[in-house]
């Protein structure tokens, strides 16, 4: 699976534009020209969400009311499909086009209106950003979005589990503060307990499953993962539901979800040794490489072709050694990088014979 060709109508700051895609492709140019943004377009396709964009209007081109992002994917070693080619389009809006109310993305296959579910059925990609390398010493919401992504990716179902969780959250985090307030009794939280114990279990069932995966995947330096569920059952609902009241908010479940990242020291035979505690800023670097190898081989894996990977401005923040790592999955995945560094852009054309160079 590859994608040919890439169209953008008022997507960011492109009011329109195309481009075409070889196996292995750099897109040059200075910093602001829209290099993040072919990227974020290309997951677009194959995510239907945006990896920086807080609301979807944020992707329309300013003073526009509707975009359009289009791809050509050609369908080769795609399962049993009989289809050669697929065009997928996203349009975008702002909830009103000339006067009346729409939805914010409206999903299509070759021209075909269809639901989010079908339209995320074929195109997969998985994106490296420098703000993954904050993954180790990041936030536990950076570690839950790493594992979200991957697992929405390939899984309808943990998507609308997930979906479901965080609604109900909202709705039940609105409730406590009524029931701490005297404005409604303890048994409106009945129904909202139960949902969210329903969904909960199934996000921290497949999150598991990753986590396992991720365990098991072969990288030069020794790791080790550790899931840390915040773990939600009906006793534990029970056990927290006072201090919840009180507080106004959900204190136990996916959403307080963590895991951490362990090596080995070997020379001192000291194992589970905590990379952010005790790992040089280099060695937390190489545990956010094995994590993207292993999201890449999961995808892999479940899907049973190749992702398209896309390296948005990530090798000038690698030293040479991870740069290298790096590079040698390039010949494993159709891959576009961007990059603004005129050494990286000299050193890849060195590298690579076939690099096709898109120039903004």
């Amino acid at each position: 699976m590859k994608i040919k060709s890439l169209a953008l109508q008022n997507f960011r700051n492109f009011s329109l534009q195309s481009f075409t895609f070889a196996q292995t492709n750099l897109i040059f140019g200075d910093n602001g020209v829209g290099k993040t943004s072919i990227i974020e377009a290309i997951y677009l396709l194959a995510s239907a969400t945006s990896f920086r964009a807080g609301k979807i209007e944020e992707m329309l081109r300013l003073e526009t009311d509707l975009g359009r992002v289009q791809g050509l994917i050609d369908l080769e070693g795609v399962g049993d499909s009989s289809e050669e080619e697929l065009k997928l389009e996203v349009m975008l809006t702002r909830g009103e086009v000339a006067g009346k109310r729409t939805q914010y993305r409206l999903f299509a296959m070759n021209d075909v209106r269809r639901r989010k579910k079908d339209f995320l059925a074929f195109f997969k990609a998985v994106v490296f950003r420098p703000e993954d390398l904050r993954l180790v010493e990041g936030s536990p919401g950076r570690r839950r979005d790493f594992l979200d992504s991957a697992l929405c990716m390939v899984s309808s179902d943990y998507d609308l589990a997930l979906s479901r969780y965080q609604q109900t959250l909202k709705r039940r985090n609105r409730l406590l503060q009524k029931v701490s307030e005297g404005q409604e009794t303890v048994e409106v939280l009945s129904f909202w307990n139960t949902n969210l114990l329903k969904n909960g279990e199934i996000l921290q069932q497949q999150r598991a499953n990753f986590i396992d995966f991720i365990r098991e995947v072969v990288f030069p330096f020794e790791l080790n993962i550790a899931y840390e569920p915040s773990v939600i059952s009906a006793a534990r609902q029970q056990e927290y539901l006072a201090k919840e009241i009180m507080l106004g908010h959900s204190l136990i479940g996916p959403h307080k979800d963590d895991f951490s990242l362990n090596f080995l020291e070997e020379a001192k035979g000291i194992h589970d040794l905590s990379l952010l505690a005790y790992g040089s800023r280099g060695q937390q670097r190489l545990g956010v490489l094995w994590l993207k190898m292993a999201e890449l081989q999961f995808l892999t894996d479940k899907i049973g072709y190749q992702p398209v990977l896309l390296l948005d401005d990530v090798l000038s923040e690698l030293d040479e050694h991870s740069q290298a790592m790096v590079l040698s999955l390039l010949e494993n995945y159709q891959s576009i990088l961007s990059t603004a560094d005129v050494d990286v852009l000299r050193s890849l054309q060195t590298k690579i014979p076939m690099l096709k160079v898109i120039k903004l």
